[in-house]
């Protein structure tokens, strides 16, 4: 038996280390949780002061359909009528440094977009905060993502920290994006300068430069806020920034269409598939090929015919023989030859038995086969022969009854035959 009593101490010093263990990863854990609520996320998702909640639950409380989008934008569709994206490369920098899932937008994921707003999408594009950073440890790979962004081909306006200018801004312009907005409030110094972008109509500034404003691109258009800390949850009721919230995200939308917060970059991410990733060519040639694997599979397993093929077998019978050479005379037209030969020779039969030459007619014929009920019935054959052999185009059923009577007739007028119909004699009369 194992001495439980001499190995106590060992057993409290493994499970010391164990709690010290455990102690470490919670310590390790919460100071991750801290870190990472330093910077503002600007998601939909979170409820902290960053975070946009807040936007998202007010928009659904009066009655906007609303969604989070988790993937790319080659993705979007016209379900999607207006989306709402809010980068943020702090939170992209924190989120790769602690390992977490985390997405920066490539030149094809903008021109995907770009595609999306042409076709008739409105996009509200919050400037990431990072453009105003000015020094730095990780301003390398901070200003290399806003280069990309500067660069895309949604044409966004250049963008410049040029310093508070008390901290609010005015709605300058009457116009469907500020409808009952007067005054806003927020603690970023990003501006569009008045002079730089002609193309950009400006909603909302100060002295310092535009902090809202809005061009058209194909039939879609795109909303520009400098500020990304007007509509954060700590901030959304302040002034008229849930008023802008709303109108900015609600402008033009028909009922039934959806506004989307855009959540791929905060690391929100549904994840794409490799079948998802393929071109539709690359899909339907898969398809084809994966049904024609199932045929081949079925048909190897189950056989419609004969593994191998048969034996030919060249030898006819005599029934194929007969049925080719009848099929033959028939497209030759010889039946009319056969119905006329027919009758030739068994009128030739019955003029030699009534004593008559080969030359007699059937009219002649038939007069002497008169006078007997069975001469009746042969002189009727006959005339019926002869008709049939007048006919330029006789038919199947024809040609059988001209065979038949000429068998008949040949068999009763044969002088080896065993029946013989002789001429009528009449009966002479004595004399008074």
């Amino acid at each position: 038996m194992i001495n439980v009593r001499g190995r106590a101490p060992e057993l409290l010093i493994a499970l010391a280390v164990l709690v010290c263990f455990v102690a470490v990863g919670w310590l390790d854990y919460s100071n991750q949780r801290r870190q990472a609520a330093t910077y503002d996320t600007f998601s939909s998702f979170d409820y902290q002061h960053g975070g946009y909640r807040a936007w998202f639950d007010m928009l659904r409380d009066e009655g906007i359909r609303v969604a989070r989008y988790q993937r790319r934008p080659a993705y979007l569709s016209d379900s999607v009528a207006t989306l709402v994206v809010a980068n943020n490369v702090f939170d992209e920098e924190l989120r790769q440094e602690f390992g977490q899932p985390s997405g920066v937008y490539t030149n094809a994921d903008l021109l995907a977009l770009e595609q999306w707003v042409r076709g008739g999408g409105r996009l509200v594009w919050l400037v990431d905060e990072a453009t105003s950073l000015e020094s730095s440890s990780v301003k390398g790979a901070l200003r290399s993502a806003i280069d990309r962004v500067s660069e895309d081909p949604l044409r966004l306006p250049f963008v410049a920290n040029l310093g508070r200018e008390k901290d609010a801004a005015l709605a300058i312009a009457p116009s469907p994006f500020t409808q009952g907005v007067g005054a806003v409030s927020g603690n970023s110094g990003l501006r569009v300068p008045f002079d730089n972008d002609f193309a950009l109509s400006p909603l909302v500034a100060d002295r310092a430069g535009i902090v809202v404003g809005w061009y058209p691109l194909g039939k879609g258009s795109v909303i520009v806020v400098t500020d990304e800390t007007l509509f954060e949850n700590g901030r959304l009721a302040k002034t008229d920034n849930a008023r802008l919230a709303y109108d900015l995200a609600t402008y033009a939308l028909q009922p039934g269409q959806t506004v989307a917060f855009e959540e791929w970059s905060h690391g929100y991410q549904s994840g794409d598939t490799w079948w998802a990733i393929l071109p539709q060519p690359f899909r339907v040639a898969f398809g084809i090929a994966g049904v024609a694997l199932l045929l081949l599979l079925f048909g190897a397993t189950w056989r419609f015919g004969p593994a191998v093929p048969l034996p030919e077998n060249n030898e006819r019978t005599s029934f194929e023989y007969l049925t080719s050479m009848a099929g033959l005379l028939e497209r030759g037209g010889a039946a009319r030859k056969a119905v006329r030969d027919l009758a030739h020779l068994a009128l030739h039969a019955a003029a030699r038995s009534v004593g008559l030459p080969d030359a007699a007619t059937a009219s002649a014929i038939a007069a002497r086969l008169r006078g007997t009920d069975a001469g009746e019935r042969r002189a009727d054959d006959v005339m019926t022969l002869e008709r049939l052999a007048g006919y330029e185009n006789p038919s199947s059923a024809e040609l059988v009854e001209a065979a038949r009577l000429a068998l008949s007739l040949r068999k009763e007028f044969s002088l080896d035959g065993f029946q013989r119909i002789e001429p009528r004699h009449f009966t002479q009369r004595r004399s008074a």
